[in-house]
């Protein structure tokens, strides 16, 4: 964090190697840390980042880290072991650190979707910040359902505490891979 202050928190999902620093995305520059490292030296890997309208001081009710999907691996490349449903199995496990508290998640969706567009009708996992009431959650919910991958009941109530990763996946013109994990109980 003395090192630099846009510093979030530290995500590491278990059985890849994604163990990374994540940063803090602001509105004015959204999308800064897509094409710059940790130092804020232009990178080709780009750096883990936190949507700029997530909270860390009071976390929102969905947490969104985007990264890039590498081919090497690196940032958000180890998520595609997450196609196959075995690995998933075995791997449900994220810890996500931030500098205000340590938290653990539950890789509960694997998802398939696509950037729609704007005023396209279409659902955007990507705009769900806050559930605002039961029924907004209800349907976030129902959406997920709908591009989850995995064959398992969704296990997710109002008030759960979600953490959203997200990346490219070439599976379809804009297409992405996103994960939604839900926050274990201390």
């Amino acid at each position: 964090y003395e090192k630099n202050s846009d510093l979030a928190g530290w995500l590491t999902v278990e059985g890849t190697d994604i163990d990374y620093p994540v940063m803090q995305a602001v509105a004015q520059s959204s999308d800064f840390y897509l094409n710059y490292d940790f130092n804020g030296k232009e990178d080709i890997n780009g750096s883990l980042f936190l949507d700029f309208r997530n909270n860390l001081q009071k976390p929102n009710d969905n947490m969104i880290i985007y990264g890039h999907n590498m081919k090497s691996g690196m940032m958000f490349g180890g998520l595609k072991q997450y196609l196959e449903p075995s690995f998933w199995r075995e791997h449900k496990k994220v810890t996500f650190n931030t500098i205000y508290e340590k938290a653990e998640y539950e890789i509960v969706a694997v998802c398939l979707s696509k950037v729609a567009e704007d005023g396209a009708g279409k659902f955007k996992y990507y705009d769900f910040i806050e559930a605002g009431s039961k029924k907004a959650f209800r349907q976030f919910v129902e959406n997920i359902k709908e591009l989850n991958i995995m064959d398992e009941k969704l296990k997710l109530s109002y008030g759960d505490k979600l953490l959203t990763l997200s990346t490219c996946n070439s599976y379809t013109e804009d297409g992405r891979l996103f994960l939604v994990a839900k926050k274990c109980e201390k």
